[in-house]
């Protein structure tokens, strides 16, 4: 069942595509798909882990209050690496590259993930998160599968907005370029 929270998903994510990034910054030929994809996988990976750190910060901090260990991990999956993350994208992502249309395939995996998680819930009694627990009222669950549906919708049209800010910013060149444009001189000589 650990592997049904989003927060381990997407840390497990993360940590595979900066392995893909680091093997394929060191290969200097690579074709412009595998170049696309792994573009695209990037920049999904940093919203997806984004929402797992704005989600833990605003609707989880005050139901879970872990000590010790627990604490340490707890702030290193919700905190440390999504905030690496957003710095590696800042410092090293190509700027210029994203398409207007990438927004909507990094939605597919969040909204994905609810679904699935309502539906194993509704049938086995288990919800990841209380959030995604129509049956059950605050603080236990959210209420209804109407809250459930609101909810999803404005948390939705929150981060696809954000989705699109990214995709604003890589177009103005805020994100990456400096810095992966001397990692790919460096690679050539």
């Amino acid at each position: 069942m650990q592997l049904s929270y989003y927060t381990l998903q997407t840390n497990l994510i993360v940590a595979i595509v900066a392995l893909l990034n680091a093997v394929f910054s060191i290969r200097t030929a690579k074709s412009q798909i595998t170049a696309g994809l792994l573009r695209i996988i990037t920049g999904g990976s940093v919203l997806w882990i984004t929402v797992t750190m704005t989600i833990c910060h605003l609707l989880l901090s005050d139901h879970y209050r872990p000590r010790g260990q627990a604490l340490f991990a707890n702030n290193l999956l919700h905190y440390v690496i999504p905030l690496l993350a957003i710095i590696f994208w800042l410092i090293f992502e190509e700027g210029k590259s994203y398409r207007f249309f990438y927004p909507l395939l990094w939605a597919v995996y969040p909204l994905s993930y609810a679904v699935v998680s309502v539906i194993r819930g509704a049938i086995t009694g288990f919800f990841p998160y209380w959030f995604l627990n129509p049956a059950a009222a605050y603080p236990n669950g959210i209420g209804s599968y109407l809250n459930l549906f609101i909810f999803t919708l404005v948390v939705g049209l929150i981060f696809i907005a954000t989705e699109y800010l990214m995709v604003f910013l890589n177009h103005l060149h805020l994100s990456g370029g400096r810095f992966a444009n001397l990692f790919k001189n460096n690679n050539q000589i």
